[in-house]
């Protein structure tokens, strides 16, 4: 069975593969995929335009998977900040200017109010 990945990108070793380097793969899961979902922090730039942050099948280090993204930048008015659809909590940290509206491509999403820090849970639709 080929390695597979979960919603956040944590490598699922298939039985039997990675011999001799299956401990490697491991260690990464937990020292950077679980660490970065439960206590992660990553900062996420804006400019002139929405900002789109994905996951990809890969368990090095990703914005998204973060707990905690910090919005850094400048803006010149109210933007949306683009998430996957999974289901996953995030805690934004809202520095910029104006109001930051966190959602995925298929939803209206939740407004971060400038200079707030905002708990925001995305059911995978919303």
């Amino acid at each position: 069975m080929a390695s597979t990945y979960s919603n956040l990108k944590i490598e699922l070793i298939g039985t039997g593969e990675q011999s001799g380097t299956w401990g490697t793969t491991t260690n990464t899961n937990l020292g950077t995929a679980i660490e970065e979902a439960i206590t992660g922090s990553a900062d996420v730039t804006f400019a002139s335009a929405d900002v789109t942050i994905t996951l990809t099948n890969t368990n090095t280090t990703q914005a998204a998977r973060n707990l905690r993204l910090n919005l850094i930048g400048t803006v010149s008015g109210a933007q949306n900040l683009i998430v996957p659809a999974i289901e996953k909590l995030y805690l934004i940290n809202n520095t910029l200017t104006y109001a930051i509206t966190v959602k995925n491509s298929t939803g209206t999403g939740v407004s971060v109010p400038a200079g707030k820090s905002v708990f925001v849970y995305n059911n995978g639709t919303d």
